[in-house]
């Protein structure tokens, strides 16, 4: 079955389905209500801020995939605040502070067969902060993240610590799911770490057109997107080499930490972290220009991470 999704997933991030994705936990209380009237699951657990809670809102038959993604957002969200010693309440109060008093610490999933976005089917895209319509939540396709396959579920709640620039959030919360499980903060199975580096496409083939990540080029030209996800998660790779674990993790509680970033501030990080020729080092992945330090086809099997 999961090899039969990973083919799906692998299908649909080729033709671009899944573009409108990326715009962009210490349990001492946990329960679950069913409200017949909404056909929503209700949870709620305890963060180091306080209360967290979940509406999952399921519309296929697969009901049981609602404990399932209480289970991976919990464990997800205890694993972020574990490693970058920042809570979920303080990384995500950007985005909570301009939703109704009503949603203030609420995330919402909905989970369905297919998903459309303006009439069109794009398989799931994320509206947490309400910019792409009134309905809140992380929308999903069943065929995306079938019990055993989290992937994308654990690459959406990691945007609520890292949203922009996109380069740079789409790469971080792709990498992380993986780091933080060979780390030992994350328990995942055989097949869900599986799950997690299929996302990556670290085979996508390099295209004769290929503009620098800072550019945000997979939203004027939506055949490139799966390329621009496996190059932003291969430009985190280089940036966890330069700077050694220490570093890669003070550079991101830094950028976590910051509320409004942009490519330049980004830079300054990186130089605070380690003063380096960052420009240089990345040039051809986020700058413009040839490609320098590191070659496009550079960390492109499993083992070349598996080493970091």
């Amino acid at each position: 079955m999961i090899n039969f999704f990973l083919s799906k997933f692998s299908l649909w991030m080729r033709i671009g389905i899944l573009s409108a994705f990326f715009f962009s936990v210490f349990p001492i209380l946990s329960q679950n209500k069913k409200s017949s009237k909404t056909n929503e699951s209700n949870f709620s657990f305890r963060l180091k801020g306080g209360d967290i809670r979940l509406a999952v809102r399921n519309e296929t038959e697969l009901k049981e995939w609602d404990r399932y993604a209480f289970d991976k957002t919990k464990k997800i969200l205890d694993a972020y605040e574990s490693y970058l010693g920042i809570p979920f309440h303080q990384a995500s109060s950007p985005i909570f502070k301009t939703l109704p008093s009503s949603e203030k610490d609420k995330i919402r999933l909905v989970l369905k067969d297919t998903v459309f976005l303006n009439g069109t089917r794009v398989g799931g895209y994320n509206n947490v902060s309400g910019e792409l319509g009134k309905e809140l939540g992380i929308f999903m396709e069943l065929g995306l993240v079938p019990p055993g396959y989290p992937a994308l579920l654990l690459h959406e709640l990691g945007h609520y610590y890292f949203t922009e620039p996109s380069w740079l959030s789409e790469g971080i919360v792709s990498y992380l799911p993986y780091l933080l499980s060979k780390r030992g903060y994350l328990k995942l199975d055989a097949d869900e770490l599986q799950s997690v580096t299929e996302e990556w496409s670290l085979a996508e083939a390099i295209p004769k057109n290929d503009p620098p990540l800072s550019k945000d080029f997979h939203l004027s030209n939506p055949a490139l997107g799966p390329w621009f996800y496996s190059k932003s998660v291969r430009t985190q790779f280089i940036i966890h080499k330069e700077l050694g674990y220490e570093g890669y993790k003070a550079f991101l509680k830094q950028v976590a930490s910051s509320e409004m970033l942009n490519t330049e501030l980004v830079f300054k990080i990186l130089n605070k972290v380690q003063r380096k020729d960052w420009n240089k080092i990345l040039q051809g992945w986020v700058e413009a220009g040839p490609y320098s330090v590191y070659p496009p086809n550079s960390f492109m099997k499993i083992q070349d991470i598996e080493k970091l």
